[in-house]
């Protein structure tokens, strides 16, 4: 009975991807919309927007009246184009994730056809507004699930938002070197030398990663050499700072006298203070570091906001209001005892367990110095990590920044354009200009007079194709018998 009736939620899941596919590439004429670029402070008030070939043809006042034969025409009557949002730091969940667990029943899951999961995860960052993502590392199948999907999707194949997929780069932590007796080998997959994390680095840009994630379990050789060895070829690097503490680790000078282009946590920076106890002068002392070296910084604000209410409440905070049936039924039994190890005991007794909440207020303020210092600030959340469901948790995070002191127009700057000059340099993506990618959000309100309307999604371009968002919601409607399925292989399989 039940191989019978996972067939039939199997075909009905395989026919509703077929239908999910993106309408090609085609000519579009936004009218009378509000048009914030951002990079400039003005706002173009009543403009009409040709979108043509997957870019931005032009920018044009309403009362000129412009007219294309064959153009698709929108109507932006009191609505607002921005440019499309960004997750700085994610970490997507993939088929080759799943096939890639250590759980033999999760890795056994029927998957279904033509990446129906994927698909479903892809659109949930479309139905946010956010159409970039940067995965910052995951295992290699998953790894090699995300560098296919970044050329499908740009191909058209796969509605999504544009992809950076980074390569992790790790060693062994110092306690597991120093109880081991005899040290592991070094190898470029995990490296332990200087010559090892060179040729992590040549192998990941030969493979095609877009970005270097290092580690902070990286001695001090092999971490300078990685972080040169991507500035040598010109790959941006964003991560964790170097462990400190033990013989061969790093410490605060030669971490940042090799600096990162970013740093993936403000936590990461907290490990860096000069004393224990959070105390001002430490919030001074990095940002005036951090400053000087040219570094940016993801917060991940909204990250330990989460951490800390697991922590207190012994409980996964709710996500927005509607999003919850987005989330796959794979990463909701992640987010629930006992995967969940953020409601564990084991997470409650460890040692600095009871400084979380102070180490949230301390990464607020340090990154509120940072902001008054001019370091470029970018919008990430670590999802799916329990309780932050992708595409959503970016405006969580919006909302963070907005609360200690960025205006809402350097909330934007910070959920798009900072993202694009750190991870495709110089390509002068990002802004709402004639001749840019037409990766774009339209919204039923003024972000600028309230920043919570950037949730008030009415579509997005991307990759120069509109979906409006009916219709991402009629895509995701049509794979949700793929979730049932799912739902019930994972239900079958703890009753057994």
């Amino acid at each position: 009975m039940l191989s019978r009736i996972l067939a039939v939620l199997l075909l009905a899941a395989a026919g509703a991807v077929s239908a999910g596919k993106p309408a090609p590439e085609g000519t579009w004429l936004l009218t009378h919309v509000s048009v914030i670029p951002l990079d400039t402070d003005e706002v173009l008030q009543d403009q009409d927007v040709l979108i043509r070939q997957g870019r931005i043809a032009s920018l044009t006042p309403a009362a000129e009246k412009l007219r294309v034969r064959g153009a698709t025409v929108i109507d932006g009557r009191g609505k607002f184009l921005i440019p499309g949002l960004v997750d700085a730091h994610v970490h997507i969940a993939t088929e080759g994730a799943i096939r890639d667990s250590k759980d033999a029943r999760i890795a056994a899951l029927p998957l279904g056809e033509d990446h129906a999961y994927d698909r479903r995860v892809l659109l949930g960052f479309l139905k946010a507004g956010v159409t970039g993502a940067a995965n910052l590392g995951g295992s290699a199948r998953s790894d090699e699930d995300l560098l296919w999907l970044r050329t499908e999707i740009a191909a058209g194949r796969i509605a999504g938002p544009r992809l950076y997929v980074g390569k992790r780069i790790n060693g062994p932590r110092a306690d597991v070197v120093a109880g081991s007796g005899e040290a592991p080998p070094s190898r470029p997959e995990s490296p332990r030398t200087a010559d090892d994390g060179a040729a992590a680095v040549r192998a990941a840009q030969q493979r095609g990663y877009d970005f270097i994630k290092p580690y902070q379990y990286l001695n001090r050789e092999t971490y300078e050499a990685v972080v040169g060895e991507a500035r040598r070829l010109r790959l941006p690097s964003t991560g964790h700072l170097p462990e400190l503490g033990c013989a061969r680790c790093a410490d605060r000078e030669s971490a940042f006298a090799h600096p990162l282009d970013n740093i993936a946590h403000a936590e990461e920076l907290a490990r860096y203070a000069r004393s224990s106890d959070f105390a001002p002068r430490d919030i001074d002392a990095l940002a005036d570091e951090v400053a000087a070296r040219g570094i940016g910084v993801t917060p991940t604000l909204i990250t330990l906001k989460t951490i800390v209410h697991m922590y207190t409440q012994r409980e996964v905070p709710a996500v927005p209001p509607g999003w919850l049936a987005l989330v796959d039924p794979v990463t909701r039994r992640d987010w629930a005892p006992p995967a969940n190890r953020y409601l564990s005991e084991a997470f409650r007794a460890q040692e600095g367990a009871d400084t979380f909440s102070i180490g949230y207020d301390f990464a607020r303020l340090l990154t509120r110095q940072l902001w008054r210092r001019g370091v470029p600030l970018t919008v990430g959340t670590d999802a799916a990590l329990p309780g932050l469901a992708f595409g959503v948790s970016v405006q969580q995070e919006m909302f963070e920044l907005r609360e200690i002191g960025l205006s809402p127009r350097e909330v934007l700057r910070a959920a798009s354009l900072n993202a694009h000059r750190l991870f495709a340099p110089g390509s002068g993506e990002g802004p709402v200009r004639p001749g840019r990618r037409a990766d774009l959000v339209l919204l039923e309100a003024d972000p600028l007079a309230d920043i919570r309307n950037v949730s008030r999604v009415a579509g997005v371009f991307v990759h120069g194709r509109w979906l409006p968002a009916a219709q991402i919601d009629a895509l995701l409607a049509g794979l949700a018998p793929h979730d049932a399925l799912l739902q019930h292989a994972l239900q079958a399989d703890g009753e057994r």
